[in-house]
């Protein structure tokens, strides 16, 4: 067994386990991308007395704790994560959260523990343990992960337009329309939710990053301001031509010109 200093004491004491699922998930999605595999798979097992994400890329090697910039990820469109740090990020909010995680690929099986820091007894740091893998033959990555709830991976996959159906009404160059589902739009960015907005009359997919959504994107991809994304909302709509947003938008329109606002009123994204 060999020890792979992950460097980390405590971080992100905001982070519910529902946030280290949606890393997880987010790389898995990112792996399927990059090399047009099969769709992940996200499943209780019970022999495993486990809830799995697995993905059927390349399969995850010691190398990818590290926290450097991924040109791979940099230079393809669509693309979720872009930097190492949100499978540390995971790993330490599970840690800290008493969920187990047992991670299986062909290039080794890996568990979590604290040690000592290498040259300094004093400093304990969350380590991967790497063992020799289980299964040589294994394709892409599994992430099995023990005491959590349910509740936490629903909460996870909410996070993501993949697994919300929210219909799209239209595509644009700068972005998608959405049928929201609920009273709330949401704002995806390359299908992760990162804010939400009670008066819009759709949710968006922003997949064109401007410099200031790039900026405002934080570690959390969280409570992302509205002044990052509302040109781009607004960028969209005015490139849209189906009928249907026209005439909501138009029905709308209407209700505020008759003073009607009480009801929903009009947010300047989507005047």
């Amino acid at each position: 067994m060999k020890k792979f200093d992950l460097n980390i004491e405590k971080i992100l004491e905001n982070w519910d386990v529902k946030h280290g699922v949606r890393e997880i998930i987010a790389n898995a999605l990112d792996e399927k991308t990059l090399t047009n595999s099969k769709e992940i798979e996200i499943f209780w097992s019970s022999s495993l007395n486990s809830w799995v994400i697995k993905d059927y890329g390349r399969g995850l090697k010691y190398e990818h704790f590290t926290q450097k910039e991924n040109d791979e990820k940099l230079n393809n469109n669509g693309i979720i994560g872009k930097f190492g740090i949100g499978l540390k990020d995971a790993l330490a909010t599970f840690e800290r959260k008493g969920v187990g995680v047992k991670i299986l690929s062909k290039y080794g099986d890996i568990t979590l523990g604290k040690s000592q820091k290498n040259g300094f007894d004093d400093l304990i740091t969350l380590h991967a343990y790497i063992s020799e893998p289980t299964n040589k033959e294994l394709i892409g990555t599994e992430f099995h992960l023990s005491s959590i709830s349910e509740d936490d991976i629903v909460a996870a996959k909410n996070m993501f337009l993949k697994f919300n159906n929210e219909a799209i009404l239209e595509n644009t160059k700068y972005g998608s329309v959405l049928q929201k589902k609920e009273n709330r739009g949401k704002i995806y960015i390359n299908g992760v939710a990162v804010a939400s907005e009670e008066n819009f009359l759709f949710s968006y997919n922003i997949t064109l990053l401007n410099a200031s959504i790039k900026k405002a994107i934080n570690r959390e991809r969280t409570n992302v301001g509205r002044t990052a994304y509302a040109n781009t909302v607004k960028s969209i709509l005015l490139e849209c031509q189906s009928e249907i947003i026209g005439n909501k938008l138009s029905a709308d329109l209407s209700q505020y010109s008759y003073g009607n606002v009480s009801t929903r009123p009009i947010t300047s994204c989507e005047v």
